[in-house]
């Protein structure tokens, strides 16, 4: 056992233990030097030192020692297996295995080497022939063995839709399995690119902020597993990054594993990808296929739900069996089109208005599912209306994710919005300061000092005073703290009245007492997430009123995902696929949005 650095809080309850024995032993020779009288002003700093000592709790044994090497590794183990279990809740689970692609059966995917996809290695040039082709690798190649193969650094690319993600959580999937069984692998994490907005800050920082958000890692672990080389990154989404950043965010990459040693798989859209002048040093990357007409014909001759329509359709139709070549459109056709009559699908011109007819279609469907949640209580125009805000929002602010606890004033686009939201950030907060500060030194008073707090406070949320907020433990906390100032209170209003007599004293100790708890338990309410509080109902407030989404917003996101319009992951929510969020973000907006 050795001594460890103290915290903050351990330091104030080792000196408020430290000033009361003092005071203690200081008082008993003055009390036994005089007679049997003890200064007012020693009483009243014992007094102050012991209430500083009941507010910071109790006093933990283990205060200044550090646990044993069989604790710390029972420990990290204890918290490798919750970010798996974290990681298969969300990504696994709540994504891979409740995909389209689940819905509508699995499609194997074709894999090709795309050896010009990422940054020249010296050695290419002594190994490889420069000119080597491309090669299309053996049916059934499983993406881990790839991943292997490429010295465990893959570049995942593919057109919209074709199996990108589905494919990256395969192999987180086979990759926490192995993590499992054997502690020497690293710790597989799935991240989205998308919420990477700020090109001056690194991967590594990034990565710390993004595990605390997503995963509610404790930020020491986090930055430890980061400086540790401890986790395996599976980045999704290059192409959701703004375009105006995605070059600094290879750059941001490629700066990373220029200093640790991981691996790390990342996907993008071809197209996006090939946009760049800078590439990603990675060791190797795959593109995947197109389906075949053989795959599709196959796929849609499997006993299941009554596609004969569709099959014939994509037979005669090239442009309609080049439409459905990605298994994204291919699986949400045998979704939207089982059991229907499809000829209309021949004379549809353009891919773009096929699919807007197929999103459409699939909609309307969806809509025709029984699900847990009673459907009255979000009738079909109001529901598409809100999906097609909330679209909008994720798409113009390039995320992937939708996070309650992320919204921000920035969404209020109108001026009447935002006032409306000032309005009320100022209120809630003039009546609290206002409570308050008529108890202790005039409710005008109260009322200014909430006025100046409330515009301090309605700029942009800080989501971060409630994600890690410790409930259990905030109570019994904000206990001691009103416990601690009523009593405190109390204690000194009794000394500071001894000389005005009893009544006196016990009048200014409670006024003093009630003060000083209402006060200690609202500056510990403000501190912890109190601000994030307020300023949210405001804007969800504004929004719920203005129509744009329900002021119900969990059990309308639950139900948008039994209509597998959403999909949960985690704490957040995210759109089956980018490509009906775009549908959604298409769609006409209200009059109330113009």
């Amino acid at each position: 056992m050795c001594v460890l650095p103290i915290s903050r809080r351990n330091l104030s309850r080792f000196v408020s233990i430290l000033a009361c024995l003092v005071l203690a032993v200081w008082g008993f020779s003055e009390y036994k030097s005089s007679g049997g009288h003890i200064p007012y002003e020693q009483a009243v700093a014992f007094l102050a030192a012991l209430t500083a000592l009941i507010g910071s709790s109790r006093v933990s044994e283990k205060l200044i020692f550090q646990p044993s090497e069989e604790e710390k590794a029972a420990h990290d183990k204890h918290n490798r297996q919750a970010m798996f279990n974290r990681v298969k809740d969300f990504w696994v689970k709540g994504v891979l295995e409740s995909s389209l692609h689940k819905e509508a059966r699995r499609i194997e995917l074709g894999l090709e080497e795309h050896r010009d996809a990422v940054a020249e290695r010296p050695w290419d040039m002594i190994l490889q022939t420069p000119d080597r082709p491309d090669c299309v690798l053996p049916p059934g190649t499983k993406i881990a063995d790839v991943f292997e193969e490429g010295s465990r650094s893959l570049l995942i690319l593919g057109e919209p839709g074709s199996g990108k993600t589905i494919t990256l959580l395969e192999l987180a999937r086979e990759m926490i399995n192995r993590a499992e069984k054997d502690p020497s692998e690293k710790i597989p994490v799935v991240f989205n690119l998308s919420s990477w907005i700020d090109p001056t800050q690194t991967v590594a920082d990034w990565l710390v902020v993004e595990l605390g958000a997503e995963y509610n890692i404790p930020k020491t672990i986090a930055a430890s597993w980061v400086e540790n080389d401890s986790l395996f990154l599976l980045l999704d989404g290059l192409d959701e990054v703004a375009s105006v950043r995605r070059a600094e965010c290879v750059e941001a990459i490629n700066g990373f594993l220029d200093e640790h040693l991981v691996p790390v798989v990342v996907c993008c859209r071809k197209e996006e990808y090939e946009a760049l002048d800078s590439k990603l040093k990675l060791q190797s990357a795959v593109l995947l296929q197109s389906l075949t007409p053989n795959q599709i014909e196959g796929y849609l001759a499997r006993p299941g739900p009554d596609l004969d329509s569709l099959r014939e359709a994509l037979r005669s139709n090239r442009d309609l069996q080049e439409f459905a070549k990605t298994p994204l459109i291919l699986s949400i056709m045998t979704l939207a089109y089982q059991g229907m009559a499809v000829e209309g699908l021949q004379s549809i011109g353009s891919t773009e208005e096929r699919r807007r007819h197929l999103f459409k279609t699939y909609v309307d469907r969806m809509f025709k599912r029984t699900t847990r949640i009673d459907p009255e209580l979000y009738p079909k125009d109001k529901t598409i209306h809100w999906l097609s805000w909330l679209a909008r929002q994720m798409k113009e602010n390039t995320q992937t994710v939708f996070l309650i606890e992320r919204m921000q004033p920035s969404l209020l686009e109108a001026k009447a919005q935002k006032r409306l939201y000032s309005i009320l950030v100022v209120l809630i907060f003039g009546l609290i300061f206002g409570l308050f500060g008529g108890l202790i030194g005039g409710l005008r008073v109260g009322l200014i000092g909430g006025r100046r707090w409330g515009r301090l406070e309605e700029g942009e949320i800080k989501p971060a005073e409630v994600l890690n907020w410790p409930w259990k433990k905030g109570r019994k906390m904000l206990t001691c703290v009103l416990s601690s100032g009523l009593f405190g209170g109390l204690i000194f209003g009794l000394s500071c009245g001894l000389g005005g007599g009893l009544s006196g004293g016990l009048s200014r100790g409670l006024i003093g007492g009630l003060s000083c708890g209402l006060g200690g338990g609202l500056m510990f309410g403000l501190a912890f997430g109190g601000l994030a509080v307020i300023q949210h109902f405001a804007l969800r407030f504004v929004l719920s009123r203005k129509g744009f989404l329900p002021w119900r917003l969990v059990p309308f996101l639950d139900y948008a995902t039994e209509r597998i319009f959403l999909r949960k992951v985690g704490g957040g929510y995210v759109f089956v696929h980018r490509m009906l969020m775009d549908y959604f973000a298409d769609l006409e907006p209200g009059p109330e949005e113009r």
